[in-house]
C-alpha cells in the first residue's frame, strides 16, 4: 500500500512546478526589463515542461496501479 504515495508523488511535484512556472510567467509579463523578461520566459519554458512530464509519469502509474 505504501507504493500507492510514491505512485502519487510526482502528481504532487507536478502540480507544484506548475505553479512556479506561473509565476515566471507572470515575472515575464509585467516586466519591463528585457533580460528579465527573456530570463523570465526561459524558466517558465523550462518549468512548464518538467511539469507536464511530472504530471503524465504520475497519472500514468497511478492509472496503471489501480486499473492495471
Amino acid at each position: 500500500m505504501w507504493q500507492v504515495y510514491l505512485f502519487i508523488l510526482p502528481i504532487g511535484l507536478g502540480i507544484m512546478t506548475l505553479a512556479a512556472s506561473l509565476l515566471f510567467l507572470f515575472a515575464y509579463l509585467v516586466s519591463d526589463d528585457n533580460a528579465t523578461r527573456l530570463a523570465g520566459f526561459n524558466w517558465f519554458k523550462r518549468l512548464i515542461i518538467v511539469a507536464f512530464i511530472l504530471l503524465s509519469v504520475g497519472l500514468f502509474m497511478t492509472f496503471g496501479h489501480f486499473w492495471g
